[in-house]
Parts: structure tokens; sequence; C-alpha cells
């Protein structure tokens, strides 16, 4: 009945846990645009870490768009598997 869920392929990933240099980075260069970046209510906030990379993603720095768009891809796949776990 639940045969499948005991094989590896069925495993959910793993939740990444959010990079701090990566964050750091992020929270640099959101400074340098003008913007007060809080890494610590980025990591317990989804909607204000959303936030924060929606606005980063209009920014004219190239940097700051990657950085935004890396983080993203944590962000959702940690949601991904929140949502499978819960």
């Amino acid at each position: 009945m639940h045969a499948e869920l005991a094989s590896p392929s069925a495993q959910p990933a793993a939740v990444l846990a959010l990079p701090i240099l990566p964050l750091a980075r992020f929270r640099r260069l959101m400074k340098y645009e003008g913007h007060d970046v809080d890494l610590a209510r980025m990591c317990i906030d989804a909607d204000y870490a959303y936030r924060c990379l929606a606005a980063a993603h209009t920014s004219n720095d190239e940097r700051l768009r990657c950085a935004a768009l890396q983080l993203f891809e944590t962000y959702q796949r940690n949601a991904a598997v929140e949502s499978v776990l819960h």
C-alpha cells in the first residue's frame, strides 16, 4: 500500500538551509540600491523575503538580479518541500 513511500526515489528533497553568504551579499547589493534588508526576517518570513526578492528583480544591477534569482530558487524549492511534508 505505501511501498512507493519507502523507495528512495519517492523521498522528498531536503529543505535547504538558507545560504548565509549569498544572503549577506544580497543585503549588501540591496543597500547599494537604497533598501535595508533584515536577514533574520528573510529567514523566517517568506512573504517579506519574496517582497525583497521582487524589488531586487526590478533593479538595473545585474549582480543583484542574479543574486535575487538564486535565492528565489532556494525559497521555491523549500516551499515545495514543505508543502509535501505538511
